[in-house]
């Protein structure tokens, strides 16, 4: 294809066609550095040009003038393309074939029964007999071919022509066939020629294949093909075969071995009538016939047979048809309207973008603006990104440990990412600086958010708003629905009904928070209470009945602690120095006062932080006597409670410390807040010890100003690796912005590896901190007399039940009405109304559903049922308006379906299988295979590129490290160009 402009003076290389134009006695050139528009070029040459050949370095064109017996050699590598002389050819010459060895030039006489063969110039002609009526003449493409198959149509001969001796051409051999058609192809090897002849005195079709290393004999006997073969073409890697059989409205594809050159049995595919002309795409996946008297245009894929007909006529007589540079556009040639009609070509492979050696990405994600694009590593902690313009990776975002992400979703706006982790149970929110959006090599920052433990989430969407992200909880039977920006509210004073909050412990099941009231009353002044809300919904909360100051043995109580089984409820009376344990027989039963904890002779003054074991065995309270904060270790499993030792946190500290325990019971931290002294800077610390070393002091993990602690009054663990430290910040001049430092600890769990912060409302005076499995804290404002709730964002919607349920992916409609989540132990689709109650309704599908995918519009979904072999389709707005099963669609083609995309304009299902190298491309108003795409070893999820201009589609490769890029175009006309080509006689 590629040569040199002559059109505009331009000697680079560029993409081209050259071919003859009989009526207008010329050469035309078609410039393709444009595919889709081509820049013509006509060179005057003598009468009737039948045939055209360009030499192996791309720099001389030669025609072969039928009515004036003449070759003329025409200068392609310089301006204007002129004609470099006209030499005498023979009678009637109509075909020619150059780039042979010594760069000599072969011509076929047709009246003169002979060939002649010239130099690259067009000099130095040694004539040369050969059979009757030489029509066609064919050799090995790419140079130097050495042997010249002459085709005598005549007396139904083919001479083999040796010119591996520059002007000394002989004929080698002389083979019989059965009744030649003039169509003939030699394989790139040299050795094989392919014959097409219509048969002695019938019109049955063959093809016979000539061994040239054996003098021209003939391979076994004749191949049947269809009747009248008129052309013929291999692939370009010589492995397969297509004849078009123009009196049978076939053509035969057959697979060839190019090492014998054995054709296996032909299988023949229907065509519009007259089929005159075949040509392979470049990467052979595909071959275009052209109907003669139709103006059909057939795209058929060479691994399936299934054909694709263009449904525009191309053309009133088109006669030969050319793929154009990467096979994106072909070329029609019109005889009745001496047009060159631009066509866009069947679905390919265009590239692929690496994804890092040993990955194996599952799913895809493309940025809005098609820029760029995220693919989920799921051998790795990584998320790879892919630059879509120029073809190659970015800097992959590391998710960290244990992380390894599945899926990964985009949203509309740009703001943030996520990908699911399923080993973790996490959901990796990926976020730009504040006030950005997300770019190709932009910053990017982590946040893990928990789902329910054991959720093990697999597939992720975004909604239209971007208020949510939506994953398919394969462990838990859910939906969760999780707001990536992070959920914040406040229960009110009416509800806390508190006069000084100071501490909150939250029951296992996250639906019972207790908080300490410090309030004394006029009646009591050593009381307080412990407040009780039950959650009855998402961010909403009912006080139950309290455990006042005498039921519970209270004393100005400040932080509660709760143990794992609901059942020990231990509160710290700062102001008579005990801590009250409270006990239940079940969690429906009334709490009952158990004991009081005291230390003696030493009293414990003004006890405010706690943490309790999970067992409920081992008490942790902090201390202030003697001018240092301590923590007093008790064990509370007997009755009374016995003292055990007391670890130092600071001395000459005259308040108690707030602590945390980590959920593993193995570490214990506290933090000290100097809220007496007036420094202007940030003051306070945070003190860690790993409890199986009985160190008898405390080491620092955190202190200001190197990190975010500013008189920290109370701190919980998130997890084994993240504490959460409430700051008070600094009420009076000059004023500090209270906050909620959340500080990820490193391997040692005593040091900080990295932290952020939140900001609170310092006119509430936030104080301690209790914290959920999902990772929501809860606030005691001491101010307000509110809580403050920062959550994870995480609304669970059970769609099934553990055991019998197992979601594995989840799309939504782009109108935000639903998502639909597969459900692969089921055998069920659950559609989830994101608004108002999230009603489910679940829909019987095909065995073990995979892949699930919304059409634009939100009026169709479709499932990839991989147990089935099948694609379910359902409508979101049924007969009854509500979603229902409208088609199962099933196809020989169709084998364990795993994923399903949809194009942007909702045209194209694209469906991925298991283990398959290839996609299949559906029409989704019928369900009709259209064509299966090569395009790579193992490929799983996919994603169409979102811009309706943009026929692309990003396919990740799990075995092949790689995300591929195909192009969806369908077969459509582009235009016409006048240009009276010939295009069964084009080069390139």
């Amino acid at each position: 294809m590629s040569g040199r402009n002559g059109e505009n003076g331009d000697t680079g290389p560029v993409p081209r066609l050259v071919a003859p134009d009989w009526g207008g006695d010329a050469l035309v050139v078609a410039g393709l550095a444009v595919p889709d528009r081509p820049g013509i070029t006509t060179v005057p040459v003598e009468g009737n040009p039948r045939a055209v050949a360009v030499s192996a370095d791309g720099t001389r064109a030669y025609t072969a003038n039928h009515d004036a017996g003449t070759l003329s050699v025409v200068d392609l590598g310089s301006p204007g393309l002129p004609v470099l002389r006209t030499v005498d050819a023979g009678k009637n010459p109509c075909a020619v074939v150059a780039g042979l060895t010594g760069d000599q030039v072969c011509v076929a006489a047709w009246a003169g029964d002979q060939v002649r063969v010239f130099d690259k110039e067009g000099l130095s002609p040694v004539p040369l007999p050969v059979g009757a009526g030489p029509c066609a003449v064919a050799a090995a493409p790419g140079g130097q071919a050495s042997l010249v198959c002459v085709v005598n149509e005549t007396d139904a001969t083919v001479s083999v022509v040796d010119v591996s001796t520059a002007g000394s051409p002989s004929v080698a051999a002389t083979v019989h066939v059965p009744g030649a058609t003039g169509a003939i192809v030699v394989a790139r090897s040299g050795r094989f020629a392919y014959v097409a002849s219509r048969g002695e005195g019938t019109a049955d079709g063959w093809v016979t294949v000539l061994d040239l290393d054996a003098h021209g004999r003939a391979l076994g006997a004749p191949v049947p093909v269809g009747a009248e073969p008129r052309a013929l073409a291999l692939g370009p890697g010589g492995d397969r075969l297509c004849v078009a059989n123009y009196g049978s409205a076939t053509v035969s594809l057959a697979t060839v071995d190019p090492g014998t050159g054995q054709v296996g049995t032909p299988r023949p595919v229907s065509v519009g009538p007259h089929p005159v002309a075949v040509d392979f795409a470049p990467d052979g996946t595909s071959v275009l016939v052209v109907g003669q008297t139709s103006g059909t245009l057939t795209a058929i894929r060479v691994d399936t047979l299934a054909a694709t007909h263009l449904g525009t006529p191309v053309g009133a007589v088109p006669a030969g048809v050319v793929h154009g540079p990467e096979g994106a556009f072909a070329y029609v040639g019109d005889q009745a309207t001496g047009d060159l009609v631009t066509v866009r070509t069947a679905p390919r492979e265009t590239d692929e973008i690496p994804t890092g050696a040993g990955s194996k990405p599952v799913n895809v994600a493309v940025s809005p603006d098609g820029a760029w694009a995220y693919a989920a590593d799921s051998a790795s902690d990584k998320v790879a990104v892919l630059d879509l313009d120029t073809r190659r990776p970015g800097t992959p975002v590391a998710l960290g440990a244990p992380h390894q992400p599945w899926d990964v979703a985009i949203a509309p706006d740009r703001t943030f990412a996520c990908a699911t982790s399923p080993g973790s149970s996490s959901l990796l929110l990926l976020t730009p600086a504040p006030g950005e959006t997300l770019t190709l090599d932009g910053a990017v920052t982590v946040t893990p958010i928990a789902l329910a433990p054991g959720a093990s989430p697999y597939g992720v969407a975004v909604t239209p708003d971007g208020r949510y992200a939506v994953t398919a909880d394969s462990g838990t039977a859910t939906v969760s629905l999780v707001d990536p920006k992070g959920g914040r509210y406040t229960i009110a004073a009416q509800a806390v009904d508190c006069q000084q909050p100071t501490g909150a412990a939250l029951s296992p099941d996250g639906r019972t928070l207790y908080i300490a009231d410090f309030a004394r009353t006029p009646e009591n002044q050593q009381g307080g209470k412990i407040a009780v809300l039950s959650r009855t919904g998402p961010g909403q909360w009912q006080p139950l009945d309290p455990i006042d100051a005498t039921a519970g043995r209270l004393s100005g109580p400040h932080e509660p602690a709760l143990s794992a089984d609901g059942l020990r409820l231990c509160v710290a009376n700062y102001q008579n120095g005990t801590v009250s344990v409270l006990q239940r027989a079940t969690v429906d039963d009334a709490w009952a006062f158990h004991m009081a904890v005291a230390k003696t002779p030493t009293a414990m003054q003004r006890p405010y932080g706690l943490a309790l074991t999970s067992d409920g065995g081992t008490l942790y309270v902090s201390n202030a006597a003697g001018q240092r904060a301590t923590v007093e270790v008790f064990d509370i499993s007997t009755n009374p409670a016995q003292y055990r030792r007391t670890i130092t946190v600071e001395n000459n500290v005259p308040i108690p410390p707030g602590l945390a325990l980590s959920p593993d019971g193995q570490y214990l931290y506290a933090a000290v807040s100097k809220t007496w002294m007036s420094d202007n800077n940030a003051l306070g610390t945070v003190y860690g010890t790993e409890l199986a070393k009985n160190d008898q002091q405390m080491a620092i993990v955190a202190t200001s100003p190197h990190q975010p602690v500013d008189r920290p009054t109370g701190l919980a663990c998130r997890d084994d690796r993240t504490l959460y430290v409430v700051n008070q910040g600094r009420d009076e001049a000059p004023t500090r912005e209270a906050s909620l430092a959340v500080l990820t600890l490193d391997g040692t769990r005593l040091a900080v590896q990295e932290s952020k912060t939140l900001p609170l409302d310092k006119a509430a005076m936030p104080y301690s901190i209790a914290a959920a499995d999902d990772g929501t804290a809860y606030i005691a404002d001491f101010t307000s007399r509110t809580v403050t709730v920062l959550t994870s964002g995480v609304t669970p919607v059970p769609v099934g039940s553990q055991g019998s349920s197992s979601p594995w992916d989840v799309a939504v409609t782009d109108d935000g009405a639903y998502a639909c989540a597969s459900d692969r132990a089921a055998g069920a689709v659950h559609c989830v109304r994101l608004a108002g109650d999230h009603e489910v309704v679940s829909l019987a599908v095909g065995r073990d559903p995979m892949g699930v995918a919304c059409a634009p519009g939100g009026a169709r979904a479709f499932v990839a049922d991989h147990g089935d072999d099948s694609v379910t389709v359902i409508a979101l707005s049924g007969a009854a308006g509500a979603p229902e099963v409208v088609a199962t669609w099933r196809h020989p083609l169709i084998v364990g379906p795993e994923s399903v995309s949809v194009s942007a304009d909702g045209a194209l299902l694209f469906v991925t299988s298991e283990n398959n190298g290839a996609f299949l491309m559906l029409d989704t108003a019928t369900g009709t295979p259209l064509f299966t795409v090569p395009a790579g070893r193992a490929l799983a999820g996919s994603a169409p590129d979102p811009h309706l201009a943009t026929p692309r589609v990003y396919l990740a490769d799990a075995e092949g490290s790689a995300v591929s890029v195909a192009d969806t175009t369908a077969l459509g006309l582009v235009g016409p160009t006048k240009a009276a080509f010939d295009l069964r006689q084009a080069r390139r």
